[in-house]
């Protein structure tokens, strides 16, 4: 990078650099965090926010209700250190958001499902009702926010629970991507002197 100093009319040409010029990319690492995995982080810990919002407003509540939320505590508690850690280039957390994603493919197949069954039984014999909450067998005026349908309830939760662990499976492996890199890259440096 050329400057062009001025001494009393004299110009000289000096070539200062002072970063990697090889790999540019690299450098730019150190200085800018990986902010696609952290902003998919967050939307996938919204969604799952969403998704457990309407789950827990639809099932009558009982012990798996306390599970769940103490389930939905972890994963926020988890997500929120994760996706900060990965947007410092964390391999490990990568991992652990790769695994939150995972849990939530699974909790697909618990509440929302099990909506869905016991809504269908409930239509073909009201007294049955199975685990399905007020907000779905209850009159509408008094329970309104969301459709009482349980199958809209149901689809709907799991939407939103599939955009969460979709957004967490690509925070992770991003940050994995983004990790190695800025591994790689850190080990030809001299870090002796700081980062």
């Amino acid at each position: 990078m050329p400057n062009n100093l001025e001494n009393n009319g004299i110009v000289e040409k000096s070539e200062k650099v002072y970063y990697n010029v090889e790999n540019f990319e690299g450098e730019m690492m150190r200085y800018r965090s990986n902010s696609l995995s952290y902003k998919l982080g967050m939307a996938g810990i919204l969604f799952s926010i969403l998704g457990a919002f309407i789950a827990l407003n639809s099932i009558v509540w009982d012990v798996t209700v306390v599970v769940k939320i103490l389930m939905n505590i972890i994963i926020l508690l988890f997500g929120f250190l994760s996706v900060e850690k990965v947007k410092a280039y964390s391999k490990e957390y990568s991992f652990v958001l790769i695994g939150i994603g995972a849990v939530c493919v699974l909790r697909m197949f618990w509440i929302p499902l099990t909506l869905i069954i016991d809504y269908s039984n409930y239509l073909k014999d009201p007294t049955n009702i199975g685990k399905l909450g007020p907000t779905v067998v209850g009159q509408y005026v008094n329970n309104a926010y969301f459709w009482q349908n349980g199958y809209v309830r149901g689809i709907t939760t799991i939407v939103l629970l599939g955009i969460a662990a979709a957004c967490f499976f690509f925070a992770g492996i991003i940050g994995l991507i983004r990790a190695k890199k800025y591994a790689d890259f850190m080990a030809t440096q001299d870090t002796t002197k700081g980062v």
